[in-house]
């Protein structure tokens, strides 16, 4: 049997194409060929691809160059290169070889490859361009069962439109222990210190285009300590306080149940809000639509690192006002850095 063995190996030339198909007669083997530019992969390439192997023993991609793309699709195709085109249909098990061809159409190159059988779309029918070269090789046309809306003309049109739907991105921040210095059960005005060049850094950050969004856990409200008028209070203040040196918030989350009501093993919790719980962070998402991959989270606890690598956001931890941990964790953050003002530098520039 003709065997290859790595991707590179299947991507072959014209002249290699010639060789390895006289070698292949000799064997007996059925070829089949299939066409194609396969800009952006999708699952009716895959279902034709899969299909057309099943045709025969060799499959022969005829894949056409970004030369042959742009002559019959424009001067803005095909979105990916013919060598990434290539190894991404050579990386399936399916295809056994893949070469590339300049022409509009594939009449000269499987002229070369004289394929037992060529497999076209429904959409291009028997009485084809091919048919004629495909014919006088002895060979005959297969019909491809034919995909409805599945096409890389229809997956651009869908990027489009979907980028067309503005996404945001935040910056979430723990409020005790990063803006707050105090971080036992603050709920009077009197107990809250904000931290050192927090307020400029609040303010800095504010000139951006981030949602700048607070998620606090204030079990002192299960506990007793206070009450949720208690903390709305103190949370009204801190925000004027933070709009008057020129900042803003744009959103506040908070999660009032104690921990044991919350937290099971293993970050499985029947509270979704408490952190490390993530609930806090997907309301956040859902209503500004935010993009979690471009947003940010600032803490001071193992808990609030947790529930950023659980929803895959970038984390910075600061330790000068921490507590300790609750929890044994193996997430850590991606920066350490020494407060909410370093943690802000970091992510905007100085």
């Amino acid at each position: 049997m003709y065997k290859t063995t790595t991707k590179m190996s299947k991507i072959i030339s014209q002249r290699e194409t010639i060789k390895i198909r006289e070698n292949l007669k000799r064997q007996g083997k059925v070829v089949v060929s299939l066409n194609g530019s396969f800009d952006l992969l999708h699952t009716g390439h895959i279902k034709s691809i899969e299909e057309a192997k099943k045709q025969g023993d060799v499959l022969i991609i005829a894949l056409n160059s970004d030369k042959s793309v742009r002559s019959y699709k424009g001067l803005n195709r095909p979105i990916i290169p013919e060598k990434d085109r290539a190894l991404h249909l050579a990386a399936l098990a399916c295809v056994d070889y893949v070469v590339l061809f300049n022409e509009t159409n594939s009449i000269r190159i499987l002229d070369k490859i004289k394929p037992d059988i060529h497999c076209n779309g429904a959409d291009w029918g028997r009485d084809c361009v091919e048919l004629e070269v495909v014919e006088k090789n002895g060979g005959k046309i297969h019909i491809l069962k034919w995909t409805q809306g599945l096409s890389s003309s229809q997956l651009i049109r869908r990027i489009i439109d979907l980028n067309k739907i503005p996404t945001a991105k935040a910056i979430f921040i723990d409020r005790n222990g990063v803006i707050n210095y105090n971080t036992a059960y603050a709920y009077k005005i009197d107990d809250f210190k904000f931290t050192p060049g927090s307020l400029n850094a609040l303010s800095k950050l504010a000139k951006t285009d981030y949602k700048i969004i607070i998620l606090t856990n204030q079990s002192g409200i299960a506990r007793g300590l206070y009450t949720e008028e208690d903390f709305k209070k103190l949370n009204n203040w801190m925000i004027k306080q933070i709009k008057q040196a020129g900042a803003r918030i744009d959103a506040v989350y908070y999660c009032p149940h104690h921990p044991t009501e919350a937290v099971v093993k293993r970050y499985l919790l029947d509270c979704p809000d408490r952190k490390p719980g993530t609930g806090m962070i997907e309301k956040a998402r859902d209503k500004f639509n935010l993009s979690l991959n471009d947003s940010w989270l600032i803490g001071d606890t193992d808990r609030d690192i947790v529930a950023a690598r659980l929803m895959n956001i970038k984390s910075i931890l600061t330790r000068t006002y921490g507590q300790a941990s609750e929890y044994e964790s193996k997430m850590g953050p991606q920066f350490r850095v020494k407060n909410l003002a370093a943690a802000i530098d970091l992510i905007v520039g100085k």
